[in-house]
């Protein structure tokens, strides 16, 4: 049997989930162990870890010392063990490679199947919102925001949430000699005092609603994503669609919700 057909047999054999004559019995324990571990039990004893895998205190033991040489695990206490570096290292080389883009899409196309709505990713420029990342609606509705597209940021629920994260000296220095105070709706901030106004009421939100007010016939949501790392905002995630898709009460139960949701989900994978 050549390399060629050997790779093939083990990958169609790796492709079947269902077929436990390849499990690897040490393994799953050993990552199982690794799985016990959490916010409220960051430290464990030989005990402990032998109870959360229903295993003998002798096959915990040997689990934990090869994780231990292995440098996943180490000695906490003289009783108890901890995570090690070296697991977190696995998911940061990982999560490094991916952009902030790689990270949000997946995440972006499972929002847009769920409710039918344009999906994107902004972030702040200066003084205006920019698109960096956009996944269509599956249903009949066709965002015309491209990649690149601007918006006033002060006009807009996404460039809201990020002023709003903003030092409020920030904000001025930003708009110090702004001039371009385009009004869309009654909403529209019209100078810098109704902005830091605004900005006030939109700091305890976890997500913000546009029923018409910057695009007259559409509706959107928007939710922060947050870096991990010192919890500032990375970029926004939003969604659109036509007003007539939902009524505000559903738009407000069942859309809002889930863009918030997805913002956390994302955020958690951003350093």
């Amino acid at each position: 049997m050549n390399e060629e057909i050997i790779e093939k047999t083990e990958h169609e054999n790796l492709s079947n989930k269902n077929d436990e004559r390849y499990l690897v019995p040490g393994l799953i324990r050993g990552l199982a162990i690794l799985e016990a571990f959490n916010r409220e039990s960051n430290e464990m004893t030989i005990t402990d870890i032998a109870e959360a895998l229903d295993v003998n205190r002798s096959s915990a033991f040997r689990l934990i010392y090869t994780l231990e040489h292995c440098g996943y695990l180490r000695k906490a206490s003289a009783k108890t063990y901890a995570l090690d570096s070296k697991v977190m290292e696995l998911g940061f080389r990982s999560i490094s490679k991916l952009s902030l883009i790689d990270v949000a899409l997946p995440e972006m196309k499972s929002i847009r199947d769920k409710i039918k709505v344009a999906v994107h990713l902004s972030i702040l420029e200066g003084t205006d919102v920019v698109f960096i990342s956009n996944v269509q609606s599956s249903g009949p509705f066709t965002s015309t925001v491209g990649l690149g597209t601007r918006w006033p940021a002060h006009a807009t629920v996404i460039g809201q949430i990020i002023l709003a994260s903003l030092p409020v000296e920030k904000v001025k220095e930003k708009y110090s000699s702004f001039t371009n105070w385009e009004v869309f709706s009654e909403r529209t901030p019209k100078n810098l005092n109704e902005l830091l106004k605004r900005l006030d009421e939109v700091r305890p939100q976890k997500a913000m609603i546009s029923w018409g007010h910057f695009n007259h016939d559409m509706a959107a949501c928007a939710a922060p994503i947050y870096k991990q790392s010192n919890h500032e905002i990375a970029a926004v995630i939003s969604v659109s669609c036509p007003v007539s898709t939902y009524t505000e009460d559903i738009f407000r139960k069942k859309v809002v919700p889930e863009v918030i949701s997805t913002g956390e989900r994302i955020s958690k994978f951003i350093y």
